[in-house]
Formats: structure tokens, C-alpha cells, sequence
């Protein structure tokens, strides 16, 4: 299947929830859920120690040690999510090609398969 607007040719695409029917979820591993607000929270400090050097004396050292175990836990999040890879790859396979139908969010076409 491609998964594309057969109208403009958008990959931007949806599924539409189906009334009837159970909705499939993909199975997200939990060290996705894990990682991305890692992520965010290592983004937070790095911008916070860069603007304590800037406008400062320079970033603590509690801070330079919450980054640094931060960027720990990134990076064993990191590690375990690559594990999981290719079974949520699988996963959201199968969720993709069991939706029947799927709305464009550019030109709001509606189509099934």
C-alpha cells in the first residue's frame, strides 16, 4: 500500500475511526515512552547550562551532573529502543494496513481501501 493521497498525492494522511469497529492501537514500547521525554528534559538542561554560561559564572555542578546521568538515561533509552525497533516496526505494519479508511489533512480527501 502507498501511503499517499490518491487525490494530491500528500503523505500526510490519517486513518478515520471506524464506528463500528474496535479501534487498533500499534503496540508502543515503553522505552519510547521513556525516551522522548528524556529527550526533552536533556534539551531543557543543555539550554539552560549554555544560558548559565552565557549570562553567568558558568552552570553548577549539580546541574552538570544532572545533565550528564541525563544524557546516561538517553542514551540506555536509546539503546533499548533500537532493541524494541523492529517489533514496533511490525506493529505499526500491521496497524497501518489494518485501517480501511484515511482522510488527507491537506485537501480533506476521504478514501478506502
Amino acid at each position: 500500500m502507498q501511503y499517499r493521497c490518491p487525490q494530491c498525492q500528500s503523505p500526510k494522511i490519517m486513518p478515520v475511526a471506524q464506528a463500528g469497529a474496535p479501534a487498533t492501537r500499534p503496540v508502543v514500547p515503553k522505552s519510547l515512552v521513556f525516551l522522548v521525554p528524556a529527550i526533552f528534559v536533556l534539551l531543557l538542561l543543555v539550554l539552560i547550562s549554555i544560558a548559565m554560561w552565557l549570562f553567568g559564572d558558568g552552570a553548577g555542578s549539580t546541574l552538570q551532573i544532572a545533565t550528564v546521568v541525563v544524557f546516561i538515561m538517553c542514551v540506555i533509552a536509546g539503546f533499548l529502543f533500537y532493541r524494541d525497533l523492529p517489533d514496533f516496526k511490525i506493529s505499526m505494519q500491521g496497524f497501518m494496513q489494518s485501517q480501511k479508511k484515511w482522510k488527507c489533512r491537506e485537501c480533506d480527501h476521504e478514501w478506502e481501501i
